[in-house]
């Protein structure tokens, strides 16, 4: 399993955060981590989509199959229901 250092944008947040996720972990996971690391200044949502490279990310997959690596910036939004 390796770290990653992934630069977090959540959807209402006035800053990006810095968030170290492990290959393994999920889409669905790095977008609790990201959305914990800034709930100081944004409440959480239930329902999260995770955006990279001009993709929404599969939740199930993990990290490592979506092909984020160091330094990567991702985008979490609320999903519209």
């Amino acid at each position: 399993m390796t770290a990653i250092p992934l630069y977090c944008f959540v959807a209402g947040d006035s800053l990006g955060v810095l968030v170290m996720v492990d290959d393994h972990d999920t889409v669905a996971e790095l977008a609790q981590r990201a959305q914990q690391a800034a709930a100081v200044r944004v409440a959480p949502r239930p329902h999260a989509i995770v955006h990279a490279h001009g993709n929404i990310l599969d939740r199930d997959a993990t990290v490592k199959e979506v092909g984020l690596v160091a330094l990567d910036r991702i985008d979490v939004r609320p999903e519209v229901r």
